[in-house]
């Protein structure tokens, strides 16, 4: 990948390392380390549209844009692109995943009718849309009362394409291509998944996951939007329509966060189009529409300001100006207890040095990423980083990168045996905000290479001139690691690095689950463990807690704290706002859903499964005429245990936020 001067893709840091042979390539998805497909995602920002670069075969998906107005981040993807952009656009994106070859549509017409769609008997009251993984469209679960389909849209973005279709790459499933799919294949679902095309154990980003037990879409699904015995008390009635999009196994292989976007943007827009199709047949105003988005990742700016926060905050304030009972609810992540998270404040820094020790584990088979961003308008040209290996090893030259103002993206890689190991970037985010960022390679020898990163403990050092500017007062300079556990279906072979004391400062640090949520020196801690996609101001964010003790549960992500010296601490930026049950007991860990086959179940631990509990509730809400938010309980009466154990309010409300939704099993 190159970088063009007036037009082409930007070449920010997860780009340089994810796509280059002799950085991370070798160590990415499949289809990337393979050398992609000819087919790229990407996402244009900055309000351009990506017509304009008059790429050959270039697609965009289906958008909800009311008066055809331009979004300021839209999704597309090209094919082949050999016609060069307009001369003088200007136009800079940013490249996503590639787009595997057999899911791209042989003639792609949006604004075609979905095949097969046959209107529900009953006009919707209100729309439930789930955007995950392996979603289950023929469970039972999702039978309305005449024993059809209450699923209206379905689509599979890594589906085997068909010749002509309104979406651009991928399979869609309308309400009456299920139905008749069911009709063909009474008695055995798993046939009807594999003559659907919904299964491809050969196809990477398709996988054989419906193949399975039970899938993360479809526990979500279920408890959004099933109708089960689990439910009894929270059914749905025939007049709340079911939306569902299916995302490639890409988007939780990789847990950094990099080449996903497209893929959920266009989600986004496909959920939000498709239910203004079902309102316009019924010739009403867009219908109240909840959505659940269970996805996330760990670093990133948390402060509304990222592409795909900015696009989620576009979308919600145009539809909820034309139709109030719309949300799109995210859960916090369940980051809390794993020390992914610092922050460095004025006093953290003690005048002209901070280090922080790097922990990256043996036999990690991914690259491992940490991200350090300064305050919004701090200008950091007299700070400077460094690289430390683990005791025992040596750089071929000291990892050092100083920002030099002149230029937005910076690069240095980092060499041992006269090989590169790592990169160290600083880049000027959206022009507002200064981000440094380290990237290694994996700490084994895999992907058929020579060369591996070290386990162990790598020294992040910050240092700074004496006469640089000190760290504003009530901000803070932060941390954050991203995510790289191994999802189990997929088997990348993923190990989590995690921030830990220097050497010298002491041992490693423990953070008690419940007791004093105190932060340890050097300012470790999981209060701004969130997911880095929901802090956008209209997005519905949602933690878990144990329902045993009505306690938050261990890992449940939280808001972010500024600590100062003999103050409480205060909240800073976006926080919890709902809190569900994520557990049943410390015993009975996760609650219980829906498998992939019909009257299956399975058990899902995580605040993922927290927010579609506040998805059904709300959706139930908008169906009976209710605020969304009607049932709600204050956690007021929930802080006098928090209390006891010397927890201040804000750090109550940063893990429990305002208001907690009752279990809906039973």
């Amino acid at each position: 990948m190159s970088v063009l001067s007036d037009h082409g893709p930007t070449e920010g840091p997860y780009e340089r390392w994810v796509f280059s042979e002799t950085h991370g390539r070798p160590y990415a998805f499949p289809s990337i380390a393979a050398g992609g497909t000819g087919i790229y995602s990407a996402l244009m920002e900055e309000g351009g549209n990506p017509a304009d670069l008059n790429y050959a075969n270039l697609r965009i998906p289906p958008l909800w844009n009311p008066g055809s107005v331009q979004p300021e981040i839209t999704p597309f993807a090209f094919r082949d692109a050999v016609t060069p952009a307009t001369p003088g656009a200007g136009l800079r994106y940013r490249l996503n995943f590639p787009v595997p070859v057999d899911t791209w549509t042989g003639d792609y017409q949006k604004a075609d009718d979905p095949a097969g769609w046959a209107p529900p008997a009953v006009q919707p009251s209100a729309i439930v849309a789930v955007i995950d993984d392996a979603i289950p469209f023929a469970n039972r679960a999702f039978l309305g009362s005449d024993g059809k389909t209450r699923i209206s849209h379905c689509w599979l973005q890594a589906g085997i394409a068909v010749d002509r279709a309104p979406v651009p790459l991928g399979r869609e499933y309308t309400n009456g291509a299920i139905d008749q799919l069911r009709q063909d294949t009474p008695s055995d679902e798993n046939r009807l998944y594999q003559q659907a095309g919904a299964v491809d154990p050969d196809m990477v980003e398709l996988g054989g996951h419906l193949k399975r037990h039970g899938t993360h879409g479809s526990h979500i699904l279920g408890l959004a939007a099933g109708n089960t015995s689990l439910f009894t008390g929270d059914s749905q009635g025939d007049d709340i329509q079911i939306i569902a999009v299916q995302m490639p196994n890409t988007i939780a292989w990789d847990t950094s966060g990099f080449g996903k976007e497209m893929y959920m943007l266009s989600a986004l827009h496909y959920v939000f189009e498709r239910a203004r199709r079902i309102a316009d047949h019924f010739g009403v105003d867009e219908l109240p529409l909840i959505v659940n988005l269970s996805y996330g990742w760990g670093a990133g700016r948390h402060d509304g300001q990222s592409p795909m926060e900015i696009a989620i905050e576009d979308l919600l304030e145009k539809r909820q100006a034309v139709q109030p009972k719309t949300a799109i609810v995210m859960p916090m992540g369940n980051g809390f207890t794993d020390k992914m998270h610092a922050r460095i404040s004025e006093t953290d820094f003690g005048g002209k040095k901070y280090n922080i020790g790097w922990q990256v584990q043996p036999d990690d088979n991914t690259s491992s990423y940490l991200e350090l961003w300064f305050p919004e308008g701090f200008d950091p040209a007299k700070y400077r980083l460094t690289l430390k290996p683990p005791p025992g090893y040596s750089l071929d030259q000291k990892a050092v990168l100083k920002i030099r103002g002149s230029d937005s993206v910076q690069f240095r890689d980092v060499h041992m045996g006269g090989e590169v190991v790592g990169q160290m970037s600083a880049d000027h985010s959206r022009g507002n905000r200064w981000r440094f960022m380290l990237a290694l390679i994996p700490s084994t020898y895999c992907a058929d290479q020579s060369r591996s990163a070290p386990a162990g403990r790598w020294t992040v050092k910050l240092r700074r001139k004496g006469n640089a500017p000190d760290i504003p007062k009530g901000d803070d300079l932060l941390i954050w690691v991203q995510r790289d556990d191994d999802p189990a279906m997929l088997q990348s072979r993923g190990r989590q690095s995690y921030l830990v004391k220097p050497r010298k400062q002491g041992s490693e640090i423990t953070q008690p689950p419940y007791q004093k949520y105190k932060d340890e020196i050097p300012g470790i801690s999981g209060f701004g463990s969130m997911n880095a996609v929901a802090s956008s101001s209209r997005t519905t964010r949602v933690s878990g807690y144990v329902q045993h003790n009505k306690r938050p549960a261990d890992y449940a992500g939280s808001g972010r704290l500024h600590v100062q010296e003999k103050q409480d601490p205060a909240p800073v930026g976006a926080q919890t706002l709902i809190v569900a049950c994520s557990d049943q007991s410390p015993s009975s860990p996760g609650i219980p859903s829906t498998g992939v086959l019909s009257g299956s179940r399975t058990r899902l631990v995580g605040t993922s499964a927290a927010a579609p509990a506040v998805a059904r509730l709300m959706v139930l809400n908008a169906a009976a005429g209710r605020d969304l938010t009607d049932g709600l309980n204050s956690t007021a009466a929930l802080y006098r245990s928090e209390k006891d154990n010397g927890n201040t309010q804000a750090q109550h409300k940063a893990r429990m936020g305002d208001f907690t939704a009752s279990p809906v099993t039973r």
